[in-house]
């Protein structure tokens, strides 16, 4: 009997996945793996890249799916741990695929764009749309003061190792690759200590209040009370354990399907930019993270829907802070191991939309509420980048 309760659980679970407006968008997973199969000699480059980046919307709605359901579990802080590093999963294989395909730049200005587009784009729509239902949403002090501090280290990692290199301070370019790779150590080490800080040492200050599936004591002198409030929470225990198990089948299952589509994607990518002659720093900032960011998006607007800016702000602030002080030190030690070296570099222009959006991102947060005007400027921010890349093609 329980089995069954649980087979009816699990298969409904994943029926609810399924049911999103971006399930059938699925079709153009096989159809884009299937055109790159054949070769961009026959087929348009920016057809595989179109078909490949619409394919990676519903993977991404899924992971962020499942990642909602574990989040459940763990409270918004965990939660919104998890749903950047997973959001930041198509970034970092996609950063992976341009890097063994030799595209730095496309990596470096990737990992700006998605930046740029979880702090200002993604939050910014977030917060129109909360705040259509809500006049004020709050999210903890202690966790915006953390991403201030954050946010600053991101600036610092984006302008010292560039102005350094602008200026003609490194004797040559393996001595600059050497000083990245050190630099990278030394920033996985931080974010880790960031972690340890927010979740153990001084847990107590970014604990969320209440848990979503925390156990209630319930004091009860009536013994056979008693024995049915066990019965109960044992039932809920097994049914806590399916959805777990469902959502964890579902990331492992996409994530693997995602490798072969972001790697498709890419492939597309690097072509199209040969052919047309996109300008590589719009290409990044702009074009790639509009499929690499749909986990993030998806995941802000449903919290701001329900009026959980901690798990939106932890998403998408966390997501960026993630892609400077982690994915991108894994990506130059991985790059050196693999024979690609990468080097911490950003372009002028690169420096200016990451200068522009944390500086946007913190003017908005530093108060610890936000309200649909606040986020009005951060779209507007976004579009001002975006318009002013035209005049780089």
């Amino acid at each position: 009997m329980a089995t069954t309760g649980s087979s009816e659980s699990y298969s409904g679970q994943l029926r609810s996945y399924l049911h999103s407006p971006f399930t059938p968008l699925l079709f153009f997973v096989p159809l884009g793996l299937v055109t790159a199969h054949q070769g961009s000699g026959t087929i348009n480059p920016l057809l595989i890249f179109l078909l490949n980046g619409l394919g990676i919307i519903p993977l991404a709605n899924l992971i962020s799916s499942s990642v909602e359901e574990i989040s459940e579990h763990l409270g918004d802080q965990w939660g919104g741990c998890l749903n950047a590093t997973f959001g930041n999963l198509v970034e970092l294989v996609v950063a992976y695929s341009a890097l063994t395909g030799g595209l730095y730049e496309v990596v470096l200005d990737g990992l700006v764009g998605g930046l740029v587009t979880n702090l200002l784009l993604v939050l910014g729509v977030a917060a129109v749309v909360g705040g259509m239902r809500f006049r004020q949403m709050t999210f903890s002090a202690n966790t915006s003061l953390l991403n201030a501090k954050l946010l600053l280290a991101v600036m610092l990692v984006a302008f010292v190792p560039s102005t350094l290199l602008h200026f003609g301070m490194f004797q040559s370019s393996q001595h600059h690759r050497e000083y990245s790779t050190l630099v990278s150590v030394f920033l996985l080490i931080f974010y880790g200590l960031s972690y340890i800080y927010q979740f153990f040492t001084h847990g107590t200050m970014f604990s969320s209040s209440s848990l979503p599936f925390a156990t209630e004591e319930l004091i009860d002198s009536d013994d056979e009370s008693s024995h049915s409030n066990r019965a109960s929470e044992s039932s809920e225990s097994a049914s806590e354990k399916t959805s777990l198990f469902a959502a964890l089948t579902v990331v492992i299952i996409t994530t693997v399907i995602l490798v072969f589509s972001s790697e498709a994607l890419v492939d597309g990518l690097a072509a199209s930019v040969q052919k047309f002659k996109l300008s590589n720093f719009f290409t990044g900032v702009f074009l790639l993270p509009l499929f690499g960011s749909a986990a993030e998006f998806v995941i802000c607007l449903r919290a701001a829907q329900r009026n959980r800016m901690d798990l939106a702000v932890a998403t998408t602030v966390g997501s960026s802070i993630q892609i400077v002080l982690f994915v991108l030190p894994l990506l130059v030690l991985i790059g050196s191991f693999i024979g690609h070296p990468l080097s911490i570099f950003f372009s002028p222009e690169a420096m200016v939309a990451v200068t522009a959006s944390v500086f946007a991102v913190q003017w908005v947060t530093e108060d610890s509420t936000i309200d649909w005007f606040e986020g009005a400027f951060l779209v507007l921010v976004y579009v001002l980048l975006f318009a002013s890349t035209f005049f780089l093609l």
